[in-house]
């Protein structure tokens, strides 16, 4: 009898450390396959991040490449910007614009004025146009200017001065048309435009010239009463013959401020 039930101990403990043995197995294979699905995973997300690393090393040498083309551009704005200064350029366009002149039907002067009468053009409107079509030199002659005045053609100039164009303006720049409130000082204005202020004391021409290209000779002063106040009467023209004129009659007017300051 007791050997009996040695057996059936002995036979219970083996089906119980087989149960054991079949429970560790079974474990063992979930625990495999848990295994070899993390390796698919972490196969797949070293994958993903070797391809992170490819399009980061992509993006950081087209950055590299973007950095170096601004730069050329910087340089190259800033180079086309000296060029625009040089009097050799201006020469160079000048002659440009005569050709084109030679072989275009388009009226070469236009009748300007203040006020709009049926079929005429206002003074404003026409230097609003020149100024926006400016490339390199912008010339304003105007023994008076109001501040209220010229900030109605600021939008333009300040595009001008960013493209590195030439601006110059001739005016009085008397101390009595300032305080009679004839004129403002606005050589502040001009130096954010990287321009330059001409004092011409005795100066009465009113003249403005783009890209030595085409003017507007005109009555009209750079004031409230010359864009809409008075009757003013001017003409427009790009006859180059006359345009050569007028470019000269400028540099007098450059000489003869040079001269009176020494």
């Amino acid at each position: 009898m007791e050997g009996y039930m040695v057996w059936l101990i002995f036979l219970a403990f083996a089906i119980f450390a087989l149960c054991i043995v079949q429970l560790q197995t079974r474990r063992s294979r979930v625990l495999e396959r848990e295994r070899q699905q993390l390796q698919k995973s972490l196969h797949v997300w070293q994958e993903r991040l070797r391809e992170r690393e490819r399009t980061i090393d992509e993006l950081q040498r087209r950055a590299a490449q973007l950095l170096k083309w601004r730069d050329r551009a910087s340089e190259l704005e800033q180079e086309l910007a000296a060029t625009k200064q040089t009097e050799r350029y201006a020469s160079a366009k000048r002659l440009q614009y005569l050709e084109e002149h030679l072989v275009e039907e388009n009226p070469s002067s236009v009748f300007l004025s203040t006020f709009q009468p049926r079929g005429m053009h206002t003074f404003e409107e026409r230097l609003g146009q020149m100024l926006d079509e400016a490339q390199f030199e912008v010339v304003i002659v105007s023994p008076w200017i109001k501040r209220q005045t010229w900030d109605r053609i600021k939008r333009p100039l300040r595009k001008f001065s960013r493209r590195g164009g030439k601006l110059r303006v001739f005016t009085r720049g008397c101390e009595s048309d300032y305080s009679q409130g004839l004129s403002d000082d606005i050589m502040k204005e001009v130096a954010e435009l990287k321009g330059e202020v001409i004092p011409v004391r005795p100066l009465h021409a009113k003249i403005y010239m783009v890209d030595r290209r085409q003017a507007i000779i005109a009555s009209a002063n750079l004031t409230k009463g010359g864009f809409e106040g008075n009757y003013e009467a001017g003409v427009w023209m790009s006859d180059p013959s006359i345009l050569k004129d007028i470019c000269a009659f400028v540099e007098n007017l450059h000489s003869c401020n040079y001269n009176e300051s020494r």
